[in-house]
């Protein structure tokens, strides 16, 4: 008998993804903008958010899980209304970021967990 866990996802994604309700900020552009987010799923491989008003989301694009302490490296994949789907390339934890992280992405967490 087969493990359902190794089962690949239906529907054609990377890897699958869970349902979430989190809190989250999106650092984007080069004079590094931020806007609050809703992160709605997320997967090992992209993440759907839910956004309040239409904004143009230039790379370089950061994602911050502000509850988990993770960052993550994103390009936008598509979006419909106030929903966006990320693509991520790059994980970070933030509680040891590497230097090439923008200040203000780590700096957005540190605060939240004030």
């Amino acid at each position: 008998m087969s493990d359902p866990r190794n089962k690949p996802p239906t529907d054609g994604r990377a890897a699958p993804r869970r349902r979430v309700l989190l809190s989250g900020k999106l650092v984007y552009g080069g004079n590094e903008m931020t806007l609050d987010c809703a992160i709605v799923d997320i997967s090992d491989s992209g993440a759907r958010v839910r956004l309040e008003g239409a904004r143009l989301l230039v790379e370089p694009l950061y994602l911050v899980d502000l509850r988990h302490g993770t960052a993550y490296r994103a390009r936008r994949a598509w979006r419909r209304d106030d929903l966006v789907g990320l693509a991520f390339s790059e994980r970070y934890d933030l509680r040891a970021p590497p230097p090439e992280l923008p200040r203000l992405v780590r700096q957005l967490w540190i605060e939240a967990t004030r």
